[in-house]
């Protein structure tokens, strides 16, 4: 499965001549600058879809947690949260209209200025979970929503965190204060 990941993450990365376009870096553009020159839109829900896909496909190939990890061809894939989101959609965008606001993001910069906030009961497959510490309102992670289930909501993420090191299926009670926000990723449409 890892070599069929491998594969295929090569394959679509030379396929999209857009995929690794850097003229959007945080370095070269800022949001205003993007505001202006596209139109910006919540991401629509088949890409969502396709991105928690890609999510699945991180999953079942055992890709290992790397703080700031976002390589897309690796002989260990390694990715960290804010990466795994980035790639997913990055991934589903492709032969679309659409792209991402900026080609490198973190879980504090999407909360803040690449995702609408939704409710809960409004999240669909593969929009974005803003997690951070209990204690804390600051955003310090991010995951692709899957779905509730027994007042559980169910998110595929990347982390390092007790006994779970890479991308995952994880859940935590609908209740968990370590949820700060939902949000639908925002997306410019050419």
């Amino acid at each position: 499965m890892k070599k069929l990941l491998a594969i295929f993450i090569f394959i679509t990365f030379f396929a999209s001549c857009t995929f690794y376009d850097n003229s959007n870096s945080k370095t070269t553009a800022t949001s205003e600058d993007i505001s202006n020159s596209k139109t910006i839109v919540d991401c629509p829900a088949d890409i969502a879809t396709r991105a928690f896909r890609f999510a699945e496909l991180y999953k079942d190939s055992d890709t290992i947690y790397e703080w700031g990890g976002q390589d897309p061809v690796r002989s260990a894939i390694a990715i960290d949260c804010s990466g795994l989101v980035v790639m997913c959609y990055k991934y589903a965008l492709v032969d679309t209209n659409y792209s991402l606001l900026l080609s490198d993001m973190t879980a504090n910069y999407m909360y803040e200025n690449a995702a609408s906030i939704v409710p809960l009961e409004k999240i669909r497959q593969g929009d974005l979970i803003f997690m951070g510490e209990a204690a804390s309102p600051k955003v310090t992670h991010i995951a692709l929503f899957d779905c509730i289930e027994n007042d559980c909501v169910y998110f595929i993420d990347a982390t390092e965190k007790d006994d779970i090191s890479g991308v995952s299926r994880r859940f935590y009670k609908s209740s968990d204060s370590r949820f700060k926000a939902f949000g639908a990723m925002k997306v410019q449409y050419q």
